[in-house]
């Protein structure tokens, strides 16, 4: 399965961690690798899904922005 994250950018964690995105289908597949304990999880969402699951992403980085401004 995680073959089809091998052509995707890697966006990497505070310490070594790793996340890719890719969508298959009519899904959005999230992966995130903790690289220290050797594990990974992927994620499937519906477009909905990830739509909203962004937005929290942008929301959180906002608020940390804002609150170290």
């Amino acid at each position: 399965m995680t073959i089809i994250f091998d052509d995707t950018p890697k966006y990497p964690g505070l310490r070594g961690d790793l996340a890719r995105v890719t969508s298959i289908e009519d899904r959005v597949l999230i992966r995130a690798v903790d690289t220290m304990a050797e594990e990974g999880v992927t994620i499937a969402m519906t477009m909905q899904q990830a739509c909203a699951f962004a937005a929290a992403i942008v929301r959180a980085a906002a608020d940390i922005q804002e609150a170290s401004a």
